[in-house]
């Protein structure tokens, strides 16, 4: 089948693309992970406390327990004495009482003698033997940690969703967690395809470039937590293109195409895709870089995107259209999808027709009245991979713009590759 029969469809503009996109991506299942294996996936299960934190009257200080009524004419000028008659180090189990005119030595963590009413910082005491002298009048309460003050046993502490991070790691440990519930990470496979293109480390022959969109693709992958990701570079050869999407479709969660989706005469993603049932949703989006992008589903509901092969228009597409996919089928939220005001720091143009995302760099000018100002990199074709690799936001120019005067404000799409 000739790929120039292929009615692609009409061009979606890029919010109606993502909500089909979302609308036809489902979780692909949840695994128990230790918390060692669990960093970057997503929580299937709430975290609730099974104790109150803190567990017990804790001190806040290294310090001296006291109680009010020993210490509330206490000051820098009349110090109070009191019998030092003991020590609570972090951990220690003593069941100690503290009585009138006695105090107790604690640390930052010690379990509270009963009937403490304050923490005396040990900045303000002097020890003579097993005599001490408060030399500050405390007000009640203070640097006590009080049982439940964070949250009480029973409490929803992390919900469904939530991103396992460093802290999460260690929310989890606290609350004596080994191992929690969390979305499985889909599996992937990522296709690069032309005549033209040699691995990295080989020598290119006239005509021939290093394979960037493969490398670049399997990173962006990876940074998003996905642990079992493969890829298949292929010649400007239908039937081997064919074998390597069925490969694909048959083994792993996600099949991602680079390249060849427009309609050149070596484009054969198009007929590939209709050989092996893929049902399309659409073929083009109002975007740019980025126009010729393929979705559709394979016969078992596989996610098939079919991303252009410019290195900038294949990993912004991945960046706005793949990544929120991917994130949904890991159980996870949405991105952030806040855009945030920036002032152009200089004036660019674009035709009308396509949302532009342009690649900028974003500054903080503290004495403008927009602190956010933005900088276009000055590589802002879809073949120059150095523009995006400098930037750090896209700076959208709506599709009936003629594009944005220096000082005009306009609104960036953080570039984040992590979340």
């Amino acid at each position: 089948m000739s790929c120039d029969l292929i009615d692609a469809g009409k061009m979606l503009p890029y919010p109606e693309a993502l909500k089909i996109v979302l609308a036809n991506v489902q979780t692909v299942g949840t695994e128990v992970l230790s918390l060692a294996d669990a960093q970057g996936s997503f929580l299937a299960e709430p975290a609730n406390a099974l104790h109150h934190s803190p567990r017990f009257e804790q001190s806040a200080m290294d310090g001296y327990a006291v109680l009010m009524a020993d210490v509330q004419a206490a000051g820098e000028d009349q110090p109070v004495t009191l019998d030092l008659v003991g020590e609570l180090p972090a951990g220690d189990q003593s069941l100690l009482t503290l009585k009138g005119g006695q105090t107790i030595k604690v640390f930052t963590g010690s379990r509270l003698p009963a009937g403490t009413e304050a923490v005396v910082m040990k900045e303000f005491v002097t020890l003579q033997g097993d005599q001490a002298a408060v030399a500050w009048a405390v007000q009640e309460g203070d640097h006590i940690r009080r049982v439940g003050e964070e949250f009480q046993r029973g409490n929803e502490i992390l919900p469904v969703g939530t991103r396992v991070t460093p802290p999460v790691v260690g929310m989890l440990a606290f609350l004596g967690r080994k191992s929690i519930a969390v979305g499985r990470r889909p599996s992937a496979t990522v296709i690069t395809m032309g005549d033209e293109l040699v691995g990295a480390g080989e020598k290119p022959g006239p005509g021939q470039i290093h394979d960037s969109n493969g490398p670049a693709m399997i990173a962006a992958l990876r940074a998003l937590g996905l642990v079992e990701v493969h890829h298949a570079r292929v010649p400007d050869d239908p039937a081997v293109l064919r074998e390597a999407m069925a490969k694909g479709l048959a083994n792993t969660d996600v099949l991602i195409t680079v390249g060849g989706a427009s309609v050149g005469d070596y484009d054969y993603v198009h007929e590939c895709r209709t050989a092996l049932n893929v049902r399309d949703l659409f073929a083009k989006v109002a975007i740019k870089p980025g126009k010729p992008n393929l979705f559709g589903l394979g016969p078992d509901g596989t996610p098939v995107f079919g991303l252009p092969g410019n290195p900038v228009s294949a990993l912004v597409s991945y960046h706005q259209l793949v990544k929120p996919a991917l994130l949904r089928m890991m159980g996870g939220p949405l991105p952030n999808t806040h855009l945030v005001p920036v002032k152009m720091n200089r004036a660019i143009g674009q035709k009308k027709g396509r949302l532009n995302w342009l690649r900028g760099i974003l500054r903080f000018d503290r004495s403008a009245k927009s602190a956010l100002t933005a900088d276009p990199v000055s590589g802002q074709g879809s073949h120059m991979l150095s523009g995006l690799a400098l930037a750090d936001a896209l700076l959208e120019i709506p599709a009936d713009s003629t594009g944005a005067e220096a000082g005009e404000t306009v609104l960036a799409v953080p570039l984040n590759w992590y979340d």
